[in-house]
């Protein structure tokens, strides 16, 4: 089966494994919910397939592809947090595991969420990175690059996942029977970040978040700004939700100032968008965009939630 997405990362994986110029460990890297662990496995199952097709997927019909899909594939061995941490235990079974040459082919070893590994899991695993057997792949996924250290981040590949298309996001939805109808606005809201839509059509809240917040921007006579701020200090699991919902009406509402209504992430609210555009300056709104910014960034860094909450509802 073809892998949904980021083509040129499957395309060029493909190319490495039929000229045999596969390297031994790479990183990849994303956003949460974009995808990392489902290509990490594809990509294991295509290093291990002993009868690709010609477009260079695996062929699901081999021992290797047919023994991987149960997860009995001795050649595949997946690598994960059992409590908060990767373990310097875990890492050291991994690579006694490595040390067993296989009878064909090549082994493939993935490790999730790589930034929680401890640092002395990290630093053992350094010599294997640098000198590993011929026959081993190592893939490791994180969504927090950075946190990885510098000696690792030197002997490994790094492989950056980009956001899917909306046509990639309705595939991938379809083909996992998850049913978005009526709420197609959803999929511009996720920014091409398949785990972010599903999670935002399973959460029965999201609806109510986003009416609070076009209430909000668009009639304060719904919803002033006092009581928006009670929702916000009583609802701290909604804040982030609701700071996209804003983002994307202040991306809209560009978009129509530019004279572009066609792909609004919020056509269902289109009239109010023309009416907030209208009433408001280009550079209002992009000032309004970059204090959204600063204010996720300025979290991160442990600014005051409440503190936050005020600046959204009486400053923007």
């Amino acid at each position: 089966m073809e892998f949904i997405g980021q083509s040129s990362i499957v395309e060029d994986f493909g190319n490495k494994i039929k000229n045999n110029k596969l390297g031994h460990a790479y990183i990849l890297t994303g956003e949460p919910g974009i995808g990392k662990r489902t290509l990490a496995r594809y990509l294991a199952k295509t290093i291990l397939c002993t009868d690709r097709k010609e477009n260079q997927a695996p062929c699901g019909n081999c021992r290797a592809c047919k023994t991987f899909d149960v997860n009995v594939n001795p050649n595949f061995t997946v690598v994960r947090h059992e409590t908060r941490s990767i373990v310097i235990k875990q890492i050291r079974n991994m690579l006694e595991d490595i040390e067993i040459r296989p009878s064909e082919g090549k082994k493939v070893y993935i490790i999730e969420e790589a930034d929680r590994m401890t640092t002395q899991a990290q630093n053992c695993i350094l010599k294997t990175l640098e000198e590993p057997p011929p026959y081993a792949v190592i893939i490791l996924t994180t969504a927090i690059y950075d946190s990885l250290l510098i000696t690792i981040k030197s002997r490994a590949v790094q492989v950056s996942l980009k956001p899917y298309s909306l046509d990639e996001m309705r595939e991938i939805l379809n083909v996992n029977r998850i049913s978005f109808a009526d709420k197609e606005y959803l999929l511009s809201l996720s920014q091409g970040i398949p785990g972010k839509a599903i999670n935002l059509i399973d959460d029965k809240d999201f609806e109510e978040s986003r009416n609070k917040v076009m209430s909000f921007l668009f009639d304060n006579s719904t919803m002033s700004a006092m009581e928006f701020n009670k929702y916000l200090s009583d609802n701290k699991e909604a804040f982030s939700t609701c700071m996209d919902i804003i983002d994307s009406v202040y991306h809209d509402a560009l978009m129509v100032l530019y004279s572009i209504e066609d792909g609004l992430i919020n056509p269902d609210k289109k009239d109010n968008i023309i009416k907030y555009a209208n009433e408001h300056s280009t550079y209002s709104i992009m000032q309004k965009i970059s204090r959204i910014q600063e204010i996720r960034l300025n979290l991160k860094r442990n600014l005051n939630y409440q503190l936050a909450v005020d600046i959204v509802t009486l400053e923007i």
